[in-house]
């Protein structure tokens, strides 16, 4: 198991305001979803929808994967980030207002062109890769790790330039491949290289440490590496060819499908499997993933289906699983560092206790099923989108539950 260097760890606000910002954009998103309710069922290319989207890539996903990664790269792959408090305040700032810029640009054009929110989303990627790549580069070991970590973090920043593209496109800039074409690779690109290649890096590490799950094999996940970038990179190629359509629906479900299916079938065969929200969380993750690649690879024409099971579903819970682990630590290592050696701490899971993931878990899960009801037109999107708002909040309020336990733990120690 990897050694956690807790010496190493960033200041805590620091990773901690990434993380609770993403269960408030998540709300925000369920927010969206139970006002405008079944016009965002209607087309991917409705203003509606496309701010949907980008709530929930930017300021869900990319709000918890960075500040995961603030944390995992010093703490646990041993690999420090530059900039300290100004660079990952900068990053946050950046990220957040870009997203912000953005939706607003796409739900109401006429307030705000989308150039604004594209320049500064490329100045947060430009950032982050400023801030993290010389410290992946620079580390001895673990190669595996540091090649994925290095691919999606540079995929990130290919994904804002190829969103650019899209806004300087939208603005009527001529020539060049259609605009359907655009989106289609620069969503490819996010969803695969960035998101995915992330989560299969990471789950190197937290698969072992927080499920008992043994690592996919080296030779397994290079041939996945290489099979998910160099198909992101025929994708250009193919950008103006009438097939780009066609090849893009086997590649992403081809390789989605591996990663999903992989990971089940490593957690189903896993001899001391932890029976905790985490595993539940990834469980659940991977089957709405691997559901929603089968639904890409059987049909054409059903992006809305296929938004749903991975963008809102599949993606969503297994980086909310993760924020509640990760919460913990950082809840722990604030509370050493405050109380200082010899001082008898709360257990990590403690600050986070079991039953609160569980509740988080089940309401992400009903919220999921109200999502595919409304979809299917057995129920309102209004419902599905309460549920959202239900399930975030409770995310948010159990993520902000190892600040107040530490805070009346202190309180105690002061008190006796």
């Amino acid at each position: 198991m990897t050694k956690l260097a807790m010496q190493q760890a960033p200041v805590a606000w620091a990773p901690r305001v990434f993380l609770l910002s993403a269960s408030v954009w998540g709300v925000l998103a369920g927010t969206l979803v139970a006002v405008d309710g079944a016009a965002l069922l209607v087309s991917r290319w409705s203003g509606n929808t496309l701010a949907l989207v980008h709530m929930m890539t930017l300021g869900v996903l990319a709000n918890a994967m960075l500040g995961s990664l603030l944390q995992f790269l010093p703490v646990a792959a041993g690999m420090p980030v530059r900039g300290g408090r100004v660079g990952a305040l900068a990053l946050y700032a950046l990220l957040n207002v870009g997203a912000a810029c953005l939706v607003v640009a796409l739900r109401w054009p006429a307030l705000l062109p989308p150039i604004w929110g594209g320049g500064l989303l490329l100045a947060a990627f430009l950032l982050l890769c400023f801030l993290v790549i010389p410290g992946v580069r620079c580390d001895s070991g673990q190669w595996f790790l540091r090649q994925g970590l290095l691919f999606a973090v540079l995929a990130s920043l290919f994904t804002a330039l190829l969103g650019v593209m899209l806004t300087l496109r939208l603005l009527g800039a001529s020539g060049g491949p259609s605009l359907v074409a655009l989106t289609d690779v620069h969503a490819s690109w996010g969803l695969l290289g960035w998101v995915l290649g992330l989560l299969a890096a990471v789950s190197r590490v937290v698969g072992p440490m927080f499920q008992g799950v043994a690592p996919a094999s080296q030779r397994g996940q290079g041939i996945w590496q290489g099979l998910l970038y160099g198909a992101l990179l025929s994708a250009l190629f193919l950008l103006e060819s009438r097939y780009l359509n066609t090849a893009l629906r086997f590649m992403v479900g081809g390789i989605g499908l591996y990663f999903a299916v992989g990971g089940l079938w490593r957690q189903l065969r896993a001899p001391r499997l932890r029976k905790a929200p985490l595993t539940y969380f990834w469980m659940a993750g991977q089957a709405s993933l691997a559901a929603a690649c089968c639904v890409l690879l059987v049909e054409e024409g059903t992006a809305l289906w296929v938004g749903v099971l991975a963008l809102m579903i599949g993606l969503p819970l297994l980086i909310t699983g993760m924020q509640l682990e990760i919460i913990a630590f950082l809840g722990w290592i604030e509370l050493q560092r405050r109380c200082g050696r010899g001082v008898h701490l709360p257990g990590v899971q403690l600050l986070v206790p079991q039953r609160d993931k569980a509740l988080a878990l089940a309401l992400h899960l009903l919220a999921a099923l109200l999502l595919l009801m409304a979809l299917s037109g057995f129920v309102s999107a209004h419902a599905a989108g309460v549920g959202l708002v239900l399930a975030y909040l409770v995310t948010l309020a159990v993520l902000c539950g190892p600040s107040w336990r530490a805070r009346q733990f202190v309180q105690q120690r002061q008190g006796v």
